[in-house]
């Protein structure tokens, strides 16, 4: 691992003099340099791999206009994805050379999903002093659905559903977590800087597996639900939300601190690739679709008006009753992701489910929420109607 580590770095000295950034001009350039090097000749096509993947992203980050320093491995670690083998799904055998073989023994979880699935292709692993990470895919067929799910992502829970029903998961742990991290890692007294991060990155380590840990088995859960019920699953653009917490905001110093904590994006991540690995469509909205789905009535489109003695819920004038406002966002947001399916049919009729003979499912899809160009397209194609109002009346729409 400690040649690897050398042998990337002079791949990255070569192309920083160079100006290379694409493997195969890297490796004719870099691979005389490294032939002083006495390790499996595979191992260094994959150190220059690994030095061009870098180069790319420095280069992508010069284009972004980041300031960045010249690239540099430090931590001794073996990637490689070509020379090694899966024995009968249970170890890892690896190259050293001159016919001579390391075997590292897969663990229970990794042996499950290498064996219950034929299809699974095995591209890398990444070796390091302590650990080992195998890469792999498979190729599926995506479920087919004609109904989606919203997931609404709080800091407290996270509501799943839509309109036939609603599932909301406790997440108050996760808070508790990040606080109890926050008063320890205060409590450090030792007036050395080094002793302190080496402390406090202990107990940010044991944090983020036990959050992590509790958002798997909501993720799980969610994509199990979604599977059984065959919906896509619907998500919200909140990646910019950090801003309303910034200092300076007028905001309490530990508001702040609980709000950052909020692990909104790993749970996305952790439920997406589940979904794809699973053939579960997954669908995200943009800022213009999500604003709004908290204060909107998913049966009438009113607003909703808030009431500060009622926190969580709000009050339809239409409706006459109170909502809780994280049901209210799931189900916009399933119904918005309902429009993703129809949107491609061209009309927005075709995106709506009709009343039944007890209680509609959907309650009449709002056409004036397609945007502009949808909805002037929607009423000029009904020539036959006298005009605009029995247009939308002869659609159905009220």
């Amino acid at each position: 691992m400690e040649a690897f580590r050398h042998m990337v770095n002079d791949c990255i000295c070569v192309g920083l003099e160079n100006s290379v950034s694409t493997m195969k001009r890297l490796s004719s350039l870099s691979y005389g340099r490294l032939g002083k090097y006495d390790v499996y000749s595979n191992y260094k096509l994959c150190a220059n791999a690994r030095a061009a993947g870098i180069l790319a992203a420095r280069k992508k980050s010069i284009k972004r206009g980041f300031k960045i320093k010249n690239p540099y491995a430090i931590k001794p670690v073996l990637t490689a994805y070509r020379g090694f083998k899966i024995v009968d799904n249970r170890i890892i055998r690896i190259p050293l050379g001159d016919k001579r073989y390391f075997d590292i023994p897969l663990n229970s979880h990794t042996q499950k999903v290498l064996s219950s699935n034929a299809d699974v292709i095995v591209h890398s692993f990444t070796l390091t002093s302590e650990t080992i990470s195998i890469s792999y895919s498979r190729q599926i067929d995506e479920i087919h659905t004609d109904k989606t799910a919203g997931v609404d992502r709080n800091l407290r829970n996270v509501t799943y559903g839509n309109y036939d029903r609603v599932i909301q998961y406790d997440l108050s742990q996760a808070v508790e977590i990040a606080e109890t991290t926050k008063d320890v890692t205060k409590s450090f007294k030792r007036n050395d800087y080094r002793i302190r991060k080496k402390l406090s990155s202990k107990y940010g380590k044991r944090r983020k597996n036990r959050i992590n840990q509790l958002l798997h088995r909501v993720s799980k859960h969610i994509v199990q639900q979604a599977r059984e019920n065959k919906e896509a699953i619907v998500f919200e653009d909140i990646k910019n939300i950090r801003k309303l917490y910034q200092r300076g905001n007028g905001q309490h110093r530990a508001y702040r601190h609980m709000m950052n904590s909020w692990s909104f994006a790993e749970l996305k991540r952790q439920i997406e690739y589940k979904a794809i690995w699973s053939g579960i469509p997954v669908i995200q909205l943009t800022k213009q679709d999500t604003r709004g789905t908290s204060t909107l009535c998913p049966q009438c489109g009113e607003r909703l008006q808030e009431d500060r003695r009622r926190r969580r819920e709000l009050w339809c004038p239409k409706c006459k009753r109170w909502q809780d406002r994280d049901i209210v966002a799931a189900m916009n947001l399933s119904l918005k992701g309902l429009l993703r399916f129809g949107s491609s049919k061209g009309i927005a009729d075709e995106a709506m489910r009709g009343n039944v003979e007890k209680e509609p499912l959907i309650l009449r899809v709002d056409a004036m929420k397609l945007g502009r160009k949808a909805w002037q397209n929607l009423i000029t194609s009904r020539s036959t109607a006298r005009d605009r109002g029995e247009k939308i009346k002869a659609l159905g729409f009220l």
